[in-house]
């Protein structure tokens, strides 16, 4: 089935306004609705968007503050946003070292042009990736993928190994729940393994409805049953989902 670009929903994330003036542009051009593209300034800003509207691509620049794109496309793909977890995801970068194309690549991203990206260019990518089998489902894969950045160490390390801290220094009562009742928000109290010993997700973590929604779903893969977690009301500051 050929690819109906006039309903596709795309965001645009760049720092610069220029490029994302061009970006609209040659995406009009294409046949791209101009109420199907949505705009945003950094990583941060486009993860406010992705859980406020559903997206079809994100065409995303690399180097930005205070969230990258690479930072983005792991919050993406750990299920840490409204859309799906496996959604078709595009860099737009002047920075094609081999690293980031390997992170890239370790993330699942769907391409990386070269900016400034030629129209042609830029189609293709945008068709290959949204006719491209998508990766399954599945949130902790990715969780352990390190991006190198501020970011990454605050929100997959250092929040989490803080919260584990007060765990222990407040030797705070937990409460263990099946997995069916146990809503997203709530914060691990141990770390959590799969049936085969592999590290889900560390203690101190806070759960998201994407990552309880795998679990469930996924009974045979993961092995996952029931849940130790802090019990809710307690003075330690929670993990932002």
């Amino acid at each position: 089935m050929a690819l109906d670009l006039a309903k596709l929903r795309i965001l645009v994330v760049d720092d610069q306004l220029l490029v994302r003036s061009l970006l609209v542009q040659s995406l009009k051009a294409m046949g791209v609705s101009p109420d199907n593209i949505y705009q945003a300034i950094d990583g941060a800003t486009a993860k406010r968007a992705l859980d406020g509207k559903p997206v079809d691509l994100v065409l995303c620049d690399l180097q930005m503050e205070p969230m990258n794109g690479m930072d983005l496309l792991k919050e993406i793909r750990c299920g840490r946003t409204m859309n799906p977890p496996n959604m078709p995801f595009v860099f737009l970068s002047g920075h094609a070292e081999k690293q980031n194309i390997l992170l890239a690549a370790q993330l699942h991203a769907d391409g990386f042009v070269i900016k400034p990206p030629k129209p042609a260019e830029l189609e293709k990518n945008i068709v290959a990736a949204m006719s491209r089998t998508r990766p399954e489902m599945d949130p902790f894969a990715y969780y352990l993928i390190a991006t190198g950045t501020a970011h990454d160490r605050v929100v997959f390390g250092e929040k989490m190994a803080e919260a584990a801290r007060q765990l222990d220094e407040a030797g705070q009562p937990v409460e263990t729940l099946a997995l069916k009742d146990v809503q997203a928000g709530r914060v691990l109290a141990e770390d959590l393994y799969n049936k085969t010993g592999q590290l889900l997700l560390q203690r101190g973590s806070e759960l998201t409805l994407t990552q309880l929604r795998v679990l469930r779903n996924f009974p045979d893969r993961f092995g996952v049953s029931q849940l130790v977690l802090r019990q809710q009301g307690s003075p330690q500051a929670s993990i932002e989902a």
